[in-house]
């Protein structure tokens, strides 16, 4: 043999041993290259020496349902619903019918579709046309050389404007009012605030005071309350409660009213100042006036019992006697 022919020899025997791939161990185990196994939860492979597993897919199951069998993936109809099998369990939903079309004034249009008639914008929905009124797109402004969109607005000089389908609207623009400045102290427009007995107000920079109103006392008479400016009877006298003081006044009592010498009574007996002593008891007032129709019924009680009536235009109290005097014309 030639040294060519060994060298040939031995390239070929090279190149035989790198085409011959391994075999692989994996957990004890012997694989010839290219086998597959499996590994409880994995496919494994084993290629050249190397093994690589994957995770092992398990084939879905059918789904029996009303006692007929659909595979995994297997979608069918039941009456109004739409049904698919999901590895051994079976959803539905409502089946999606198609809507129907719409003929108006001649002509056809899908369900969903859109048009135009005149001044009105129309849709077909399942069938029935319903329009509402075209709405147009409003137009630009110009002013005073600039154009504008609709809606916007802007300032020109002293004024605030507004472009409002082609017309211009302007009103006086509004600034923001000045703060105060009150010994020492800030405030914002329109705040109010204390200073010792007055109440302040910020006005746009400007301070304005006023004497502070401070809430009336009551009143506390003869073991009674009573709100300022309430009025109340004290025996003869008319009483009022004025921030904590008590005023009071001899009570009028209006019983007959003079006019050229004679009287005009719209209580026919005059009211008694006291009641008598508890000895004797009280008397009623008589029932009945023997007076005059133009007097008053005058009644009186003395010590001692005794009780007498007389006429007279007006009454009057008196201290002296238990009831009441007259007021002679």
């Amino acid at each position: 043999m030639t040294p060519i022919q060994i060298v040939f020899l031995l390239a070929s025997l090279c190149f035989r041993a790198s085409a011959t791939k391994h075999p692989c161990t994996y957990k004890e185990k012997i694989y010839q290259d290219g086998q597959t196994f499996i590994d409880v939860y994995s496919e494994c492979k084993c290629d050249d020496g190397k093994v690589t597993c994957s995770q092992r897919v398990y084939p879905k199951n059918p789904c029996t349902y009303k006692e007929k069998i659909y595979q995994d993936g297997q979608t069918f109809i039941d009456v109004y619903s739409e049904c698919t099998c999901n590895d051994g369990q079976v959803t539905c939903s409502q089946r999606a019918y198609p809507k129907n079309p719409c003929t108006y004034k001649g002509n056809n249009y899908q369900d969903g579709q859109t048009f135009i008639d005149v001044y009105s914008e129309c849709k077909c929905d399942d069938g029935k046309v319903t329009c509402s009124q075209r709405v147009y797109p409003k137009n630009p402004c110009t002013y005073k050389e600039i154009i504008y969109q609709d809606g916007q607005t802007f300032i020109d000089v002293y004024s605030e404007c507004k472009c409002d389908d082609g017309q211009v609207t302007c009103s006086q623009r509004v600034y923001p009012k000045n703060p105060c400045t009150y010994k020492g102290n800030n405030y914002q427009d329109g705040q109010t605030f204390i200073d010792v007995y007055s109440e302040c107000k910020c006005d746009d920079g400007q301070v304005t005071c006023f004497q502070r109103v401070y809430p009336k006392n009551p009143c506390t008479y003869k073991g009674n309350n009573y709100q300022d400016g309430q009025t109340f009877i004290d025996v003869y006298s008319e009483c009022k409660c004025n921030d904590g003081q008590v005023t009071c006044s001899q009570r009028a009592y209006p019983n007959c009213k003079c006019d050229n010498e004679k009287a005009t009574c719209s209580q026919r007996v005059c009211p008694i100042a006291n009641q008598p002593p508890t000895n004797p008891p009280p008397t009623p007032l008589p029932t009945t006036c023997p007076c005059p129709d133009t007097h008053c019924c005058r009644v009186v009680w003395r010590y001692g019992g005794k009780k007498r009536t007389s006429c007279c235009p007006q009454c009057r109290f008196t201290q002296d006697t238990w009831g009441s005097d007259c007021v002679h014309i």
